[in-house]
């Protein structure tokens, strides 16, 4: 299954567990597609350090790299916008681009504007039930 996530589902699933922990996993062990870009590569990768940044004790340096050696790596079209929030425009993009089944956030949703392309979100909770009932 392809799917984009969105930068919260990551931090989330490392420094929280849970349902995102759960994706992650599945991204790692080469059992669903993730796409990114390189834009959003670099995100994850920032947004893991800052936080770990924070935790005290740190984290592994190397916390990312099951998980970022099997991200589908694909570049972008420009296009108009499709979000009222320009930070969303990248996982919007990608999504669009590699066909995506979902994108998979960790908040209740990302605002777009209407331009008739759509691909459905769902949240990590929802994401990992469907995992769930797929691997059973």
């Amino acid at each position: 299954m392809k799917i984009v996530l969105d930068t919260s589902v990551v931090l989330t699933a490392f420094f929280f567990g849970g349902p995102s922990r759960q994706i992650i996993e599945s991204v790692a062990r080469g059992r669903t597609a993730a796409y990114a870009t390189r834009e959003i590569a670099a995100e994850y990768k920032e947004a893991v350090a800052r936080m770990a940044s924070k935790k005290a004790g740190g984290l592994r340096p190397n916390l990312l790299l099951p998980f970022t050696t099997r991200l589908h790596m694909i570049e972008t079209t420009p296009r108009a916008p499709l979000c009222r929030h320009p930070g969303n425009e990248k996982f919007l993009s990608c999504a669009l681009d590699a066909k995506a089944y979902y994108i998979v956030i960790g908040f209740k949703e990302l605002y777009l504007r209407n331009q008739g392309k759509r691909v459905p979100m769902m949240t990590a909770e929802g994401f990992s039930q469907l995992l769930r009932l797929c691997e059973s």
